[in-house]
């Protein structure tokens, strides 16, 4: 399944791939990015991998705990930490993980499509007490200005 972002020119990247594979009663899940969309930043003395934009770099988070990639039809959240962003001005030197961006998936027919949503991801500085620190009211309506609104895994 291709992972997509679209942007809110109408323009789309294919950013990589999910693998699933059936288990139980439900899915062991695998992302697998296309490092050649994404330039290597080194940001606030830590290496990222980000998407070149003229307003806005968007820079994948990697989730630095254990995630046991499980999926099923009631709870998407593993396959949501897999895809973690920060975001910044092109002009700025560091990243802040007050600058989170997630997307919050939904399974479909024809697999997910994620609305984007903000969050403060300095949450996962230290490692968290319990298995999910992000909540739901910890995420937050998008702004208009990122460029990739939604996200489709197809």
């Amino acid at each position: 399944m291709v992972i997509t972002l679209h942007a809110t020119d109408g323009t789309e990247i294919d950013i990589g791939i999910l693998k699933t594979r059936p288990e139980g009663e439900g899915y062991r899940i695998q992302v697998i990015l296309d490092e050649t969309k994404f330039e290597d930043q080194f940001l606030s003395m830590r290496p990222f991998k980000c998407l070149p934009h003229p307003t806005q770099m968007v820079c994948y988070l990697a989730y630095p705990y254990e995630n046991k990639r499980f999926i099923s039809e009631d709870d998407v959240t593993d396959l949501e930490y897999d895809l973690l962003f920060l975001h910044k001005s092109p002009q700025e030197y560091g990243i802040d993980a007050w600058n989170g961006l997630y997307y919050d998936l939904q399974m479909t027919d024809e697999g997910f499509v994620g609305e984007l949503r903000e969050t403060d991801l300095n949450v996962l500085a230290a490692p968290p007490e319990e298995p999910r620190p992000i909540k739901d009211a910890d995420l937050h309506p998008a702004s208009e200005k990122h460029w990739p609104r939604r996200m489709t895994i197809q």
